[in-house]
């Protein structure tokens, strides 16, 4: 009985029936409501007509235009079109290959980056303290030290070290410069960079936030305890320009660089060489030693370096008087691709490096990253516009082997391990070695230990900027030192070519 009740459908009342059998009225459409439609569907027509044409035409740019393969800008060689192989198409490496090349080699790359960076200028956020906050920083992790840790790292170390050390800090210049970083200065953060007006120009500075170092203390000490016993091996990091332009109302958002290195130092086997240039730069903040609107420092920072490094190698080293000095005008460099911040596009430098005397006597060997030859000239190359690209000047830049063959006859072989900091340095030593062989630690094919050894290495530098000693770059070295093990490497270049 409860069972057939549940399934009677309920009574309707009299009301609901006869609002049933009244029909539904619907709300009459008014001309606005056919006026809105007719706009809407004419503006898809309009939108239609405008896109068609501009993705069209994009794509018909894209693909007729030459495509970039280098960022003057950015200072490297843009990606190239993956070679094709069952595995890496299988893998779907080769279809991820053709997208970064598209992606990477838009034609007229750096123009359009420079219209972007001038476009996005004109954004961000105002403050009450003129600062513009659009990248994202933190405050810095502060090395702890003290003065007895410091001196039982400095125990550490043999003689030998200690008294290249104070040779190092004796070439620095006993007149004291300007502490930038004990005044206040107006400036503005870009993209996690800050923009600093100082002495009426404006400078872009990267922060340093601090890090262990232990892949480069690691593939230090690995690589010393490997080669012969008669190859000196010194390591020589340079500071970031924030070391010593950070104004006072910003310090807490960098670290103290010299700390850092100093313990990276009290790690290093102690037959390793220490080259401190932190302290010799320290006495030239008034001159030119860093670029304001790129992320590298100069060629006079390159030279005091390569001063200290020579009086640490004991080899002899020309005064600066005997370089040709040549200027680069209207130079602007990687910070406002960096930044975007209009006020380094409009506030140029000059680019000044340094000729050697002995350069014309010397010969410039260029080769692919696993050491085959390409061609040889000059170690001063022309490359595209000089306003933006002055700094590939020196070798062209990054991703190739350089060998330098010298007047000199001391039987001195040089090996500099760098990053793009170290392009400036080879030209400095052409009167100190009787040849220079010049690797990037981020491309280089072969194995760093059989690589020192077969080609006769006397000496080894390990030369980079700070965010390469404490950051990725460093992880690469290990890699250098343990790939393709047990080659025979072969210098390629014609032997008539070799001469000088």
């Amino acid at each position: 009985m409860e069972k057939n009740a549940l399934k009677q459908k309920p009574k309707q009342t009299d009301q609901q029936k006869i609002q049933k059998q009244q029909p539904v009225k619907t709300q009459k459409k008014g001309f606005n409501y056919y006026k809105r439609s007719v706009i809407r569907h004419f503006s898809s027509v309009i939108s239609l007509m405008i896109l068609i044409p501009v993705f069209g035409l994009t794509a018909l740019f894209l693909l007729v235009f030459p495509r970039s393969d280098i960022s003057y800008i950015e200072k490297r060689e843009l990606a190239k079109f993956p070679e094709f192989s069952f595995d890496n198409y299988f893998s779907g490496a080769f279809t991820a290959g053709i997208t970064n090349y598209y992606d990477d080699t838009v034609p007229y790359r750096d123009d359009f980056k420079n219209t972007g960076n001038s476009f996005k200028s004109n954004f961000g956020i105002q403050t009450g303290d003129s600062v513009s906050a659009t990248g994202n920083l933190k405050a810095a992790k502060k090395k702890e030290s003290s003065e007895s840790s410091t001196n039982q790292s400095n125990s550490n170390k043999t003689s030998e070290t200690s008294k290249n050390s104070a040779q190092t800090n004796i070439l620095a210049e006993e007149s004291k410069q300007k502490d930038y970083t004990k005044e206040n200065a107006e400036y503005t953060v870009e993209n996690g960079i800050i923009v600093v007006k100082q002495d009426g120009h404006y400078r872009a500075l990267e922060m340093f936030g601090g890090g262990t170092g232990d892949a480069y203390v690691d593939a230090l000490n690995s690589f010393q305890s490997k080669v012969n016993s008669n190859v000196k091996v010194y390591s020589m990091i340079a500071p970031l320009a924030s070391e010593y332009y950070t104004p006072a109302n910003y310090e807490e958002f960098t670290a103290n660089q010299k700390q850092y290195f100093d313990d990276i130092a009290s790690r290093l086997d102690r037959d390793i060489i220490t080259v401190d240039i932190d302290s010799v730069l320290a006495k030239h903040t008034e001159e030119n030693i860093y670029l304001r609107t790129d992320h590298h420092w100069t060629p006079l920072a390159a030279y005091y370096s390569a001063e200290a490094f020579a009086s640490a190698a004991n080899v002899n080293f020309k005064n600066l008087n005997t370089f040709t000095k040549r200027n680069v005008e209207g130079f602007v460099g990687t910070m406002y691709a960096f930044t975007g911040d209009i006020n380094i596009k409009n506030d140029p430098e000059i680019f000044t490096y340094y000729i050697p005397d002995n350069n014309d006597k010397c010969t410039t060997y260029y080769y692919d990253t696993a050491f085959n030859y390409r061609w040889h000239g000059d170690f001063f190359n022309d490359v595209g516009d000089p306003q933006s690209n002055a700094y590939m000047i020196f070798m062209g830049g990054d991703e190739q082997v350089v060998k330098i063959k010298t007047n000199v006859t001391n039987k001195r072989r040089l090996l500099i391990v760098k990053d793009s900091y170290g392009n400036a340095e080879p030209a400095c030593y052409m009167n100190s070695f009787e040849e220079i062989y010049v690797v990037d630690m981020r491309y280089f094919d072969l194995n760093l230990v059989d690589f020192t050894e077969q080609m006769g290495i006397t000496d080894v530098l390990f030369t980079m900027v700070t965010f390469s000693a404490f950051g990725d770059n460093a992880e690469n070295l290990n890699n250098l030192i343990t790939q393709e093990k047990g080659q025979t490497i072969v210098d390629n270049a014609p032997k008539e070519e070799q001469t000088t």
